[in-house]
């Protein structure tokens, strides 16, 4: 008899452990789903960029309207992205006195390491930091590099995952090709 009480308490904790559960299911089944991130692609506005400079400030990419906007995503690890700096250093140092910018966006490192990065290679490019990846992850980028082309109005004009290629301005996302998209849409402004 002393075990009944015991047996009822065990058992009614099942019934509550069973009814929260129930009720935990259909909160979770009848709830609207999530709406789903939107991914840059072309066509349609470019995902905000608002990340700190390497040597310090804040960038932000809507500030930029008006501008020609060559977004080109990297890390110093990555072999394909160091042979595409030097073209598009190159491209953004012709530009310069153009209404173009170049937002190199360097994946989940810190600054002093990608101020070394360009001193070892010469460079002196607009560097952002996506720390977390955030900004990464909305222009849909599953691997480095990746290159997106935005115009004066904000809008994702071309967009590239993985390295640009060798090849003439015919070459379809060649560097020359790349220069040739850039000035064409300078030309339009």
């Amino acid at each position: 008899m002393a075990h009944l009480p015991r047996a009822v308490a065990i058992g009614g904790l099942c019934l509550l452990l069973a009814a929260a559960a129930g009720v935990a299911g259909w909160l979770l089944l009848f709830q609207p789903a999530p709406a789903a991130a939107t991914i840059a692609r072309p066509g349609a506005p470019a995902p905000q960029i608002a990340l700190q400079l390497v040597g310090g400030g804040t960038s932000d990419l809507t500030a930029e309207r008006g501008r020609v906007v060559l977004v080109n995503f990297w890390a110093t690890w990555c072999e394909p992205c160091k042979s595409e700096m030097p073209a598009l250093q190159q491209l953004a140092d012709e530009l310069r006195d153009r209404p173009f910018v170049l937002y190199s966006v360097d994946l989940q490192e810190d600054g002093p390491q990608v101020e070394a990065f360009q001193r070892e290679y010469g460079l002196k490019l607009y560097a952002l930091l996506d720390d977390n990846g955030d900004v990464t992850r909305a222009y849909g980028v599953r691997a480095l590099p990746a290159t997106f082309l935005i115009d004066q109005q904000g809008v994702v004009r071309q967009q590239r995952l993985g390295p640009l290629l060798a090849g003439s301005a015919e070459t379809t996302w060649s560097e020359a090709w790349l220069a040739t998209q850039v000035r064409s849409l300078l030309a339009t402004s």
